[in-house]
């Protein structure tokens, strides 16, 4: 089977306990990966940061992910699909978070974009093989 060198979408896969969850991203472009990638060999800030500052390199994978992150799914431990809750303020409830929920990406825990950037920094993003293992 051949590698696909520019595919639509990437589904990145982040354990969570014995699930997982998949960020499905769009294609980047050259142009959008090498930004990032120029964000991530800058010159590090002062620590430790005080109450009132970010590191630049973690906010620019968090988002870089949320620019290309265009859906979220979800496998239980024995890998069958599952899906990604939230608590949804208006009405105190979990429900199903899907990109139908307005501001969804909001609701994307943080580490879990972090994880999808440095799998992609690392060329670890392999796609639907990885649900398969």
């Amino acid at each position: 089977m051949p590698i696909l060198a520019n595919p639509a979408s990437r589904r990145v896969v982040i354990p969570v306990g014995d699930s997982k969850v998949i960020l499905v991203l769009r294609n980047y472009t050259t142009k959008e990966y090498t930004r990032y990638l120029s964000s991530q060999s800058k010159p590090k800030g002062k620590l430790p940061l005080d109450d009132n500052e970010v590191d630049e390199k973690w906010q620019a994978r968090i988002d870089f992910i949320d620019e290309l992150l265009i859906g979220i799914d979800a496998r239980d431990g024995k890998g069958e699909p599952d899906h990604v809750a939230y608590l949804n303020n208006a009405n105190d409830k979990e429900e199903p978070l899907t990109v139908e929920v307005p501001g969804w990406k909001e609701y994307v825990n943080a580490s879990w974009k972090i994880a999808a950037a440095l799998q992609i920094e690392g060329g670890l993003a392999d796609g639907e093989e990885v649900l398969k293992n």
